[in-house]
Protein backbone atom coordinates (compact mmCIF):
# COMPACT_ATOMS: atom_id res chain seq x y z
CA UNK A 1 0.00 0.00 0.00
CA UNK A 2 2.86 2.33 0.55
CA UNK A 3 4.11 1.66 -2.97
CA UNK A 4 1.42 2.51 -4.31
CA UNK A 5 1.10 5.73 -2.27
CA UNK A 6 4.84 6.71 -3.16
CA UNK A 7 4.22 5.63 -6.61
CA UNK A 8 1.13 8.04 -7.03
CA UNK A 9 2.58 10.96 -4.96
CA UNK A 10 5.70 10.64 -7.72
CA UNK A 11 3.39 10.79 -10.50
CA UNK A 12 1.55 13.80 -8.98
CA UNK A 13 4.74 15.92 -8.42
CA UNK A 14 6.11 14.80 -11.77
CA UNK A 15 2.92 16.08 -13.17
CA UNK A 16 2.97 19.49 -11.71
CA UNK A 17 6.26 20.10 -12.01
CA UNK A 18 5.38 19.37 -15.96
CA UNK A 19 2.34 21.16 -16.00
CA UNK A 20 3.88 24.59 -13.99
CA UNK A 21 7.34 24.61 -15.45
CA UNK A 22 7.39 22.50 -18.52
CA UNK A 23 4.10 23.05 -20.78
CA UNK A 24 4.54 25.59 -22.77
CA UNK A 25 1.10 26.78 -23.16
CA UNK A 26 -1.67 27.20 -20.51
CA UNK A 27 -4.89 27.09 -22.66
CA UNK A 28 -6.10 25.38 -25.95
CA UNK A 29 -8.84 25.71 -28.26
CA UNK A 30 -10.44 23.46 -30.84
CA UNK A 31 -12.37 23.49 -34.25
CA UNK A 32 -13.20 21.37 -37.03
CA UNK A 33 -13.07 23.13 -40.57
CA UNK A 34 -14.08 21.61 -44.29
CA UNK A 35 -11.42 22.80 -45.84
CA UNK A 36 -7.59 21.70 -46.10
CA UNK A 37 -4.67 22.95 -44.39
CA UNK A 38 -3.25 25.56 -46.86
CA UNK A 39 -6.67 27.07 -47.23
CA UNK A 40 -6.92 27.53 -43.65
CA UNK A 41 -3.36 29.27 -43.72
CA UNK A 42 -3.71 31.59 -46.07
CA UNK A 43 -7.42 32.56 -44.58
CA UNK A 44 -5.54 33.57 -41.54
CA UNK A 45 -2.49 35.37 -42.94
CA UNK A 46 -6.24 37.60 -44.56
CA UNK A 47 -7.39 37.30 -40.98
CA UNK A 48 -3.90 38.96 -39.45
CA UNK A 49 -4.10 41.55 -41.62
CA UNK A 50 -7.56 43.03 -40.33
CA UNK A 51 -6.26 42.77 -36.70
CA UNK A 52 -4.13 45.62 -35.05
CA UNK A 53 -1.51 43.96 -32.88
CA UNK A 54 -1.15 40.35 -34.95
CA UNK A 55 1.97 38.63 -36.97
CA UNK A 56 2.74 35.44 -38.85
CA UNK A 57 6.24 34.52 -36.65
CA UNK A 58 6.29 30.76 -38.71
CA UNK A 59 4.55 28.80 -41.18
CA UNK A 60 5.66 25.05 -40.70
CA UNK A 61 4.56 23.81 -44.21
CA UNK A 62 0.28 22.69 -44.16
CA UNK A 63 0.70 21.11 -40.28
CA UNK A 64 1.71 24.56 -38.14
CA UNK A 65 1.24 28.44 -37.83
CA UNK A 66 2.98 30.45 -35.19
CA UNK A 67 1.34 33.56 -34.80
CA UNK A 68 1.57 36.53 -32.03
CA UNK A 69 -1.79 38.28 -30.78
CA UNK A 70 -2.06 42.02 -28.79
CA UNK A 71 -5.33 42.11 -27.16
CA UNK A 72 -5.43 45.31 -24.86
CA UNK A 73 -2.30 44.93 -22.95
CA UNK A 74 -2.18 41.13 -23.49
CA UNK A 75 0.54 39.49 -25.50
CA UNK A 76 -0.14 36.23 -26.66
CA UNK A 77 1.30 33.56 -28.80
CA UNK A 78 -1.19 31.38 -30.87
CA UNK A 79 0.57 27.93 -31.96
CA UNK A 80 -2.12 26.16 -34.82
CA UNK A 81 -1.65 22.50 -35.63
CA UNK A 82 -3.74 21.21 -38.65
CA UNK A 83 -4.55 17.42 -38.98
CA UNK A 84 -6.14 16.27 -42.15
CA UNK A 85 -8.59 13.68 -41.93
CA UNK A 86 -10.07 10.93 -44.35
CA UNK A 87 -13.30 13.28 -45.56
CA UNK A 88 -11.12 16.25 -46.27
CA UNK A 89 -11.78 17.87 -43.20
CA UNK A 90 -9.38 19.67 -40.96
CA UNK A 91 -9.37 19.21 -36.94
CA UNK A 92 -7.57 22.78 -36.18
CA UNK A 93 -6.16 22.46 -32.34
CA UNK A 94 -4.64 26.01 -31.01
CA UNK A 95 -2.39 25.82 -28.28
CA UNK A 96 -2.43 29.52 -26.50
CA UNK A 97 0.18 30.97 -24.25
CA UNK A 98 0.78 34.18 -22.43
CA UNK A 99 4.66 35.27 -21.82
CA UNK A 100 5.25 36.77 -18.45
CA UNK A 101 2.16 35.35 -17.20
CA UNK A 102 2.38 32.04 -18.06
CA UNK A 103 3.20 30.47 -14.33
CA UNK A 104 0.20 32.74 -12.99
CA UNK A 105 -1.89 31.01 -15.99
CA UNK A 106 -1.27 27.58 -14.93
CA UNK A 107 -2.56 27.90 -11.02
CA UNK A 108 -5.12 30.31 -11.97
CA UNK A 109 -7.03 28.60 -15.04
CA UNK A 110 -8.57 25.35 -12.97
CA UNK A 111 -10.26 28.11 -10.26
CA UNK A 112 -10.73 31.22 -12.06
CA UNK A 113 -11.66 32.04 -15.69
CA UNK A 114 -8.63 34.43 -16.63
CA UNK A 115 -8.53 37.22 -19.43
CA UNK A 116 -6.34 34.31 -21.53
CA UNK A 117 -9.94 32.14 -21.68
CA UNK A 118 -12.21 34.86 -22.67
CA UNK A 119 -10.02 36.36 -25.27
CA UNK A 120 -9.15 33.13 -26.74
CA UNK A 121 -12.68 32.13 -27.05
CA UNK A 122 -13.23 35.64 -28.82
CA UNK A 123 -10.58 35.27 -30.98
CA UNK A 124 -11.37 31.91 -32.00
CA UNK A 125 -15.10 32.75 -32.19
CA UNK A 126 -14.06 35.62 -34.95
CA UNK A 127 -11.81 33.71 -36.78
CA UNK A 128 -14.45 30.71 -37.23
CA UNK A 129 -17.12 33.67 -38.95
CA UNK A 130 -14.64 34.69 -41.53
CA UNK A 131 -13.90 30.98 -42.16
CA UNK A 132 -17.75 30.20 -42.10
CA UNK A 133 -17.77 33.04 -44.25
CA UNK A 134 -14.92 32.59 -46.89
CA UNK A 135 -16.36 28.79 -47.23
CA UNK A 136 -19.94 30.24 -48.20
CA UNK A 137 -18.74 32.06 -51.08
CA UNK A 138 -16.39 29.66 -52.67
CA UNK A 139 -16.32 26.26 -54.17
CA UNK A 140 -13.94 23.75 -55.61
CA UNK A 141 -15.31 21.18 -58.44
CA UNK A 142 -12.30 18.55 -58.84
CA UNK A 143 -12.77 17.27 -62.31
CA UNK A 144 -9.32 15.15 -62.17
CA UNK A 145 -6.94 14.21 -64.94
CA UNK A 146 -6.97 16.47 -67.99
CA UNK A 147 -4.71 17.43 -70.70
CA UNK A 148 -4.08 21.16 -70.77
CA UNK A 149 -4.04 22.15 -74.26
CA UNK A 150 -0.58 24.38 -75.42
CA UNK A 151 -0.79 28.35 -75.98
CA UNK A 152 0.91 31.14 -77.24
CA UNK A 153 1.02 34.25 -74.27
CA UNK A 154 1.83 37.87 -74.17
CA UNK A 155 2.81 38.30 -70.07
CA UNK A 156 4.34 40.18 -67.43
CA UNK A 157 6.26 38.70 -64.48
CA UNK A 158 4.79 39.68 -61.29
CA UNK A 159 6.42 38.57 -57.52
CA UNK A 160 4.66 39.61 -54.59
CA UNK A 161 3.03 38.23 -51.37
CA UNK A 162 0.66 34.78 -52.08
CA UNK A 163 -2.35 36.81 -50.69
CA UNK A 164 -1.70 39.50 -52.81
CA UNK A 165 -1.96 38.19 -56.03
CA UNK A 166 -5.24 39.26 -57.93
CA UNK A 167 -3.77 42.95 -56.93
CA UNK A 168 -1.39 41.96 -59.06
CA UNK A 169 -3.11 41.01 -61.81
CA UNK A 170 -5.67 43.85 -61.39
CA UNK A 171 -2.49 46.54 -61.27
CA UNK A 172 -1.37 44.96 -64.78
CA UNK A 173 -4.82 43.76 -65.94
CA UNK A 174 -4.64 47.50 -67.81
CA UNK A 175 -1.16 47.75 -69.04
CA UNK A 176 -1.43 44.56 -70.85
CA UNK A 177 -5.08 44.96 -72.71
CA UNK A 178 -3.61 48.45 -73.43
CA UNK A 179 -0.84 47.08 -75.79
CA UNK A 180 -2.85 44.27 -77.19
CA UNK A 181 -5.48 46.74 -78.53
CA UNK A 182 -2.45 49.48 -79.22
CA UNK A 183 -0.62 46.56 -81.68
CA UNK A 184 -4.25 45.25 -82.42
CA UNK A 185 -3.00 41.67 -81.47
CA UNK A 186 -5.78 39.18 -81.58
CA UNK A 187 -6.42 37.40 -78.16
CA UNK A 188 -7.36 33.82 -78.14
CA UNK A 189 -8.55 32.91 -74.70
CA UNK A 190 -8.98 34.29 -71.34
CA UNK A 191 -6.04 35.72 -69.10
CA UNK A 192 -4.21 33.19 -66.92
CA UNK A 193 -1.72 32.88 -64.26
CA UNK A 194 1.24 30.88 -64.65
CA UNK A 195 3.25 30.11 -61.38
CA UNK A 196 7.01 30.29 -61.87
CA UNK A 197 7.65 30.07 -58.29
CA UNK A 198 5.71 29.24 -54.75
CA UNK A 199 6.77 29.09 -51.26
CA UNK A 200 3.92 28.43 -49.26
CA UNK A 201 5.17 28.35 -45.74
CA UNK A 202 6.71 31.91 -46.71
CA UNK A 203 3.37 33.03 -48.55
CA UNK A 204 5.72 34.12 -51.48
CA UNK A 205 4.91 34.03 -55.17
CA UNK A 206 6.04 34.90 -58.53
CA UNK A 207 4.05 34.01 -61.74
CA UNK A 208 3.42 35.36 -65.18
CA UNK A 209 -0.05 37.37 -65.68
CA UNK A 210 -0.71 36.74 -69.97
CA UNK A 211 -2.95 36.78 -72.39
CA UNK A 212 -3.09 34.06 -75.16
CA UNK A 213 -2.74 35.65 -78.51
CA UNK A 214 -2.75 34.63 -82.16
CA UNK A 215 1.13 34.26 -83.15
CA UNK A 216 2.38 36.32 -86.03
CA UNK A 217 5.65 36.49 -87.92
CA UNK A 218 6.07 40.29 -86.55
CA UNK A 219 5.47 40.60 -82.90
CA UNK A 220 6.26 44.32 -80.89
CA UNK A 221 8.44 44.83 -78.31
CA UNK A 222 8.11 46.47 -74.88
CA UNK A 223 9.93 46.66 -71.37
CA UNK A 224 8.80 44.08 -69.14
CA UNK A 225 6.36 42.69 -71.85
CA UNK A 226 7.61 39.11 -73.02
CA UNK A 227 5.87 36.48 -75.27
CA UNK A 228 5.78 32.62 -74.06
CA UNK A 229 4.53 29.59 -74.80
CA UNK A 230 2.81 27.45 -72.14
CA UNK A 231 3.32 24.12 -73.71
CA UNK A 232 0.78 21.05 -74.31
CA UNK A 233 0.79 19.14 -70.90
CA UNK A 234 -1.39 16.24 -68.46
CA UNK A 235 -2.91 17.68 -65.54
CA UNK A 236 -4.87 17.63 -62.77
CA UNK A 237 -7.90 20.50 -63.22
CA UNK A 238 -10.35 21.70 -61.09
CA UNK A 239 -12.71 24.80 -61.26
CA UNK A 240 -13.04 27.35 -58.71
CA UNK A 241 -16.12 29.56 -58.24
CA UNK A 242 -15.20 32.84 -56.11
CA UNK A 243 -13.28 35.79 -55.31
CA UNK A 244 -10.19 35.58 -57.20
CA UNK A 245 -8.45 37.01 -54.36
CA UNK A 246 -8.56 33.21 -52.77
CA UNK A 247 -8.57 31.17 -55.78
CA UNK A 248 -5.39 29.46 -54.28
CA UNK A 249 -7.77 27.26 -52.67
CA UNK A 250 -8.21 25.34 -55.53
CA UNK A 251 -4.57 24.92 -55.56
CA UNK A 252 -4.53 23.21 -52.11
CA UNK A 253 -7.35 20.66 -53.10
CA UNK A 254 -5.65 19.76 -56.23
CA UNK A 255 -2.27 18.74 -54.15
CA UNK A 256 -4.43 17.14 -51.80
CA UNK A 257 -6.20 14.97 -54.52
CA UNK A 258 -2.72 14.12 -56.00
CA UNK A 259 -1.04 12.85 -52.88
CA UNK A 260 -4.25 10.93 -52.40
CA UNK A 261 -4.40 9.50 -55.65
CA UNK A 262 -0.89 8.59 -56.29
CA UNK A 263 -0.23 11.10 -58.83
CA UNK A 264 3.65 12.88 -58.56
CA UNK A 265 3.16 16.75 -59.29
CA UNK A 266 5.61 18.61 -61.98
CA UNK A 267 5.17 21.87 -61.29
CA UNK A 268 3.10 25.11 -60.33
CA UNK A 269 -0.65 25.94 -60.63
CA UNK A 270 -1.86 27.64 -64.14
CA UNK A 271 -5.42 29.68 -63.79
CA UNK A 272 -7.57 30.54 -66.44
CA UNK A 273 -9.97 33.08 -65.57
CA UNK A 274 -12.89 33.61 -67.30
CA UNK A 275 -15.12 36.54 -65.52
CA UNK A 276 -13.77 40.48 -64.91
CA UNK A 277 -14.53 41.37 -61.32
CA UNK A 278 -15.26 45.00 -62.96
CA UNK A 279 -18.71 43.68 -64.38
CA UNK A 280 -20.23 43.68 -61.05
CA UNK A 281 -21.25 39.88 -61.16
CA UNK A 282 -21.67 38.31 -57.76
CA UNK A 283 -18.33 37.34 -56.85
CA UNK A 284 -19.92 33.07 -55.86
CA UNK A 285 -19.80 33.21 -59.80
CA UNK A 286 -16.26 33.99 -61.08
CA UNK A 287 -14.75 31.38 -62.39
CA UNK A 288 -11.57 30.04 -62.89
CA UNK A 289 -10.17 26.78 -64.13
CA UNK A 290 -7.58 25.60 -62.13
CA UNK A 291 -4.58 23.18 -63.26
CA UNK A 292 -1.86 21.48 -61.36
CA UNK A 293 0.74 19.47 -64.02
CA UNK A 294 1.61 16.40 -63.30
CA UNK A 295 3.92 13.52 -64.58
Amino acid sequence: MKKVLWIASISVLFFLLYYLLIKPFEFEANLKARTLPGDLIETIRIWNRSLDSANIVEVDSFSRLKQTIVRGDRNYVYNWNFTVNENSYTKVNIKIAQPGRGFWNKILIPFTKQPIEADTEEIVREFYAIQKSHMEVTRVNMIGEVTLDSSFCVCKSIKTNQIEKANGMMKDYSILTEFIVHFKLEVEGPPLVKVVAWNHSEGSLTFDFCFPILRSDSLPVAESIFYQRIPQKRALKAEYYGNYITSDRAWYELIHYAEKNGYEINGFPIEYFYNNPNLGMNEIEWRADVYLPIK
